[in-house]
């Protein structure tokens, strides 16, 4: 029988420094938000590079590198805890990354930045990231067709939702419980702001609210991984994507169920959108804050900027000549050369560029109202949206395939 109170026997850590350096920028790459078929292709050219045959398998969630060094196979398993997406860290990692593959820095050296680099705490104090997350969920309420109520309304619940994650986040367990209570926390504010400022249209609000905790971006990425024949990594992303969908959208029926039990409140009322100048501000708005909420250097502010309106008139522009679904496949196009041409003329990652023109796009908002019409016993229509995730989904996977081959991409991120 074994004895459990003995230590657990640890395998030796790899000698050879570019070894380490391959394991090391794997988990680093996987745990700002690297797709799989990126960080392979990544740490694959890096090992080539640096003179050992060396096979990646990624998840979400884990690494496996299997490296051959004079005839003797070695298997390793790094476990992967996906952490916020951080552009500026990205940006050093693909610097680090040229670096040591051009010799400039020798792989030992290389592990040792790229754990200075992880362990960097955040420079974004709290309450400007709490106050970026409520100045942008005014900006979507525009986008959403809200007027001046529900623009107060998102901006207060978007604050909320961003305090109470800063709260749950030190605890695990109350961490696991967090897109339930975003959900709670967003619609009982919704609904129970009808009796401050009048009938409004709570439902605008409260996605507007929570944009920014939607998982569109995963589930496109998922989907992105599925299309590259990355199957387990896009299979477990996308029923990671669907939980967090449940998750909120059962929060906000359970928020919105406990308030009309003890509250009668006025019947809602269609929102009345504001006039075409408060979209450009309210792109503009996004595209600054998004360096703020996904960590961006200054630097690199022009090129988001560009690429949200690109995104936003982009999509305007295709849903007007070919329709919707067509439209949002013409604009993820747009985004992806104008990704590759970045990442080409200043050797920067594409997804500095990518990442604020694709959340622009992505389905997530379409998804949780999906979901709520299945709460809602809509069963039929709920259908019907969902397939509507799926097609605008596939649209976006589809226009960025056919952006690399416009323009294909010179670098690996």
């Amino acid at each position: 029988m074994t004895d459990l109170t003995r230590p657990i026997r640890r395998a030796p850590r790899p000698d050879d420094p570019r070894v380490r350096f391959l394991i090391e920028l794997s988990r680093a790459l996987g745990t700002y938000g690297t797709g799989a078929h990126r960080l392979e292709e990544a740490v694959r050219v890096c090992a080539h590079e640096l003179g050992l045959e060396c096979h990646v398998f990624s998840t979400p969630t884990s690494v496996f590198l299997a490296v051959e060094i004079d005839g003797v196979n070695s298997t390793y398993l790094s476990r992967i805890h996906g952490g916020e997406v951080n552009l500026s860290k990205l940006r050093r990692f693909d610097e680090l990354f040229n670096a040591v593959i051009d010799g400039r820095v020798s792989p030992r050296a290389g592990v040792r930045k790229i754990k200075q680099i992880v362990h960097e705490p955040d420079r974004v104090p709290w309450w400007v990231h709490i106050g970026s997350i409520a100045i942008i969920a005014p900006a979507a309420a525009v986008f959403f067709g809200g007027g001046v109520k529900e623009m107060f309304a998102a901006s207060l619940i978007g604050g909320s939702v961003g305090f109470l994650g800063m709260c749950v986040g030190k605890n695990r367990q109350h961490a696991r419980l967090m897109e339930f209570l975003s959900g709670l926390v967003a619609a009982s504010i919704a609904w129970l702001l009808m009796l401050v400022i009048g009938p409004y249209s709570p439902g605008v609000a409260m996605l507007a609210g929570i944009v920014i905790f939607i998982p569109g971006l995963t589930l496109t990425m998922a989907m992105t991984e599925l299309a590259t024949r990355n199957v387990v990594s896009g299979s477990a992303r996308l029923i990671g994507a669907l939980m967090i969908f449940l998750l909120l959208g059962f929060g906000a029926a359970a928020g919105n169920t406990g308030v009309h039990a003890f509250v009668e409140l006025p019947a809602s009322v269609e929102p009345v959108g504001l006039g075409a100048g408060w979209n450009v501000l309210a792109a503009m708005v996004s595209a600054l804050l998004f360096v703020v909420l996904f960590r961006a250097k200054w630097s690199d502010a022009w090129g988001m900027i560009l690429a949200v309106f690109v995104s936003f008139y982009g999509s305007r522009f295709g849903v007007e000549h070919f329709g919707f679904e067509f439209g949002v496949c013409f604009a993820a196009g747009c985004v992806g050369v104008l990704g590759n041409l970045y990442a080409r003329m200043l050797d920067r990652p594409s997804a500095t560029i990518m990442l604020p023109g694709l959340i622009m796009l992505v389905p997530g908002t379409i998804g949780f109202t999906s979901l709520e019409l299945f709460m809602a016993r809509d069963t039929v229509s709920g259908v019907q949206t969902a397939v509507t995730v799926l097609i605008v989904g596939a649209a976006l996977v589809v226009g960025l395939l056919l952006a690399n081959v416009i323009v294909p991409p010179r670098k690996v991120l």
